[in-house]
């Protein structure tokens, strides 16, 4: 049996854990120990959907967990089928150690059965403390109170119905409880577990950041900039010194443009666009600042300066403020302009997961639909969605040029992918915000399933470099594991590769 469905889409999961059960329930039977298959059926889907999707792998502090937010919070069952929850749970441990199950980084079974005497009781208080209830339990309970079954939607919708007539006493402090349980059970910001992907060394980084044009450019600019200079009354660069900008730094901007025979004189260096958007940059990435109407180095980011790869560190966070400058303004904006942190993220993430580069049409895309879900919008008409892609999708050009010039894209005739550079700043934002980012290392002392399971869902250098490292690192029984998961697993793909290592 296949026990490791991290990150599993629910196709897989959903069939494998009805095999799980009915493996179970087979082992209950001819060892005579009632259950309620139910109960094991909800303990899953809660590890799968809210934990790590290791369902051979159980320690304390995951029952009380679930026995004590899940089924309170998720789960419906009658008070007569409380006191059954404990002993089939218990008898799903038991199942776990004699079936070979239970993988090596399991508590101990004796372990998880006092663990388990110790939550019967405050199970029970816990089922019936309507106050923990999530809001579909809530109805679903209230419902089977008032004696009407839930999966009847005839009998539903005429509870509804009476409902909204009034003609159903709520409790309403009550309810707001349970609204709040609800809120707080669906975490807007808690992020399902990234792919593992092969994040390059700080050394290696480093000297990456060193060559992107984005750093070289605003260290320049920096040098230029002396003790400061002074802007015009707009807060823009004076146009003398944009000039000498576009030369120095080699922006490729265009002054006093011919256009057929005429030439079109340049009057403000917010006509230059490359130009801009750098200047913007090194705001956003706070190695320069306005300081009584000039432009001035900031100081304490002296050693930022100095490390490329700090520098490029600060660039990357920096390219989420710059909406204004890369999307830039007028009469036909498009939404990337308002929502551009949500664009580069979601432009960003997906070419991080992505096993092989995107079509600039599929982050074209991504961009546009994360620009408007951010601000809530409906384009309406099909004429009105092509207008405003259009836009969108000019500005998320813009958006990959900037991703291009820091170094952090490679692109293609026709796709995208993100370099090595691109790959470490992004993981290092990510872990900025708490995420957690799975790395080989991390992974060198985990079980043979969870390391071919990982490997079997990333790119093939990414996947080939985890399991020499593992097998490096747990020579002494690493074959062993291997042979034995392969005897072991019903997943081909985790048999296929257990073997080649084996």
């Amino acid at each position: 049996m296949r026990m490791v469905y991290t990150s599993a889409p629910d196709q897989m999961f959903i069939p494998a854990r009805d095999r799980l059960m009915w493996r179970f329930d087979g082992w209950a039977r001819r060892h005579r120990r009632p259950v309620d298959p139910v109960v094991i059926e909800a303990l899953l889907d809660h590890r799968w959907a809210e934990g790590d999707g290791l369902l051979g792998r159980w320690q304390p502090e995951d029952f009380e967990e679930a026995l004590l937010d899940w089924f309170p919070r998720k789960v419906t069952l009658p008070p007569d089928q409380w006191a059954a929850v404990a002993p089939t749970v218990g008898a799903f441990i038991d199942f776990l150690f004699d079936q070979d199950l239970a993988d090596r980084r399991c508590a101990d079974r004796q372990l998880l059965h006092a663990a388990l005497d110790k939550l019967a009781a405050p199970f029970a208080d816990a089922m019936a403390d309507q106050s923990r209830y999530g809001l579909g339990k809530f109805w679903a309970t209230r419902m089977l109170h008032e004696g009407v079954d839930p999966a009847d939607q005839v009998a539903a919708e005429r509870f509804i119905a009476d409902l909204h007539a009034g003609r159903v006493a709520v409790d309403r402090n009550l309810l707001n409880q349970v609204m709040a349980n609800h809120l707080l059970g669906e975490d807007p910001d808690r992020h399902p577990p990234l792919p593992l992907v092969a994040v390059p060394d700080d050394d290696t980084l480093r000297a990456l950041a060193a060559e992107s044009l984005v750093v070289r450019r605003l260290r320049e600019l920096v040098r230029w900039l002396c003790d400061g200079r002074t802007l015009t009354t707009t807060g823009r660069l004076r146009l003398a010194d944009a000039r000498e900008l576009v030369a120095l730094l080699d922006t490729g901007d265009v002054l006093d443009p011919m256009i057929g025979d005429r030439v079109f004189k340049t009057r403000s260096s917010d006509e230059l666009y490359v130009l801009t958007v750098l200047v913007a940059w090194a705001r956003a990435a706070r190695v320069v600042r306005v300081v009584k109407g000039r432009l001035v180095p900031v100081k304490s980011a002296a050693k930022a300066l100095a490390d490329p790869l700090a520098l490029s560190r600060r660039a990357f966070t920096g390219l989420f403020e710059l909406g204004e400058a890369v999307c830039g303004g007028g009469w036909a904006e498009s939404v990337l302009r308002w929502r551009f942190d949500d664009a580069v993220f979601a432009v960003t993430m997906a070419l991080f997961i992505a096993p092989e580069p995107l079509e600039n049409d599929e982050l074209r895309r991504l961009a546009y639909q994360a620009a408007c879900n951010g601000l809530g919008l409906d384009p309406g008409s099909e004429e009105q969605e092509r207008g405003w892609r259009q836009l969108a999708d000019n500005d998320t050009d813009r958006l990959l040029d900037q991703l291009a010039r820091l170094g952090a894209i490679e692109k293609g005739e026709a796709v995208v992918a993100l370099t090595p550079l691109g790959v470490g700043l992004l993981a290092g934002h990510l872990r900025e915000l708490g995420v957690t980012v799975p790395t080989i290392d991390q992974l060198v002392d985990e079980t043979a399933e969870v390391v071919v399971a990982t490997a079997t869902g990333s790119p093939p250098e990414t996947a080939a470099a985890l399991m020499h490292t593992w097998c490096a690192r747990n020579s002494a029984n690493a074959s062993a594991e291997l042979r034995a998961l392969a005897e072991r697993t019903d997943d081909p793909e985790h048999r296929k590769l257990a073997l080649a290592y084996a």
